[in-house]
């Protein structure tokens, strides 16, 4: 039995994708966050940092997004994955440059257009907004090309670096981030969103409410 313990953040939903895609049956715990969910010594006994998402196996705790995701792909016959040491660590680095690189600078976006905004009361900080918006303009054109190249982000099937980039991506839906410039991007992400496991995830996030569009 699997439980995901989460919220409606782009690290939550990273695995919520991949569970979806790999079609494993799932119990889906709502922390909120606000209300501090995830400070209570129930929770903070499931991650002592507090932090979301939290897998239960049978049991067996799991944290961290990326560890999330490929801990599910392996137990699944290594789907959204390989189990070819070299494939795998090329869907790995894809999607270190997405966590470590891409996905850090749309976070950007995330923290001052909604965090801050919604729990600090501050406007947003120009510069950070500017010093990411700099960064992105270096790397999207990479991601661009791997798409225009690719249907997805590592050949021609959904991997793990998929379900993790489109949780990311999904922050241009709230925050100023213009992607029009990178037409590859955006038909991946179009074409990921029509996707049954995105569909999926919109339903279990409905009821709960959220910081990202979901649902829109």
């Amino acid at each position: 039995m699997f439980t995901l313990y989460g919220y409606n953040t782009f690290n939550p939903i990273k695995a919520l994708l991949t569970l979806e895609e790999l079609g494993l049956d799932y119990e889906y715990v709502n922390v909120e966050l606000g209300k501090g969910d995830n400070k209570t010594p129930d929770y903070l006994a499931k991650h002592p940092l507090g932090k979301v998402p939290v897998l239960d196996h049978d049991g067996n705790l799991l944290t961290e997004s990326g560890a999330i995701c490929r801990y599910l792909a392996n137990i699944s016959d290594h789907r959204l994955y390989s189990a070819d040491p070299l494939k795998a660590a090329r869907i790995d680095a894809m999607v270190d440059t997405v966590v470590l690189h891409v996905g850090r600078w749309l976070a950007v976006y995330f923290w001052e257009e909604i965090i801050c905004q919604r729990f600090f009361r501050r406007e947003p900080d120009q510069a950070s907004i500017d010093e990411a918006a700099g960064f992105l303009s270096q790397q999207l054109p990479y991601l661009n090309t791997v798409l225009e190249q690719n249907r997805f982000l590592c050949g021609d099937e959904v991997t793990i670096a998929d379900t993790i980039a489109y949780a990311y991506f999904q922050i241009q839906e709230a925050t100023s981030i213009d992607l029009t410039a990178y037409a590859h991007i955006l038909r991946w992400y179009g074409e990921f969103s029509e996707r049954p496991s995105v569909t999926a995830v919109k339903k279990r996030l409905a009821a709960a409410g959220g910081l990202l569009p979901y649902p829109a």
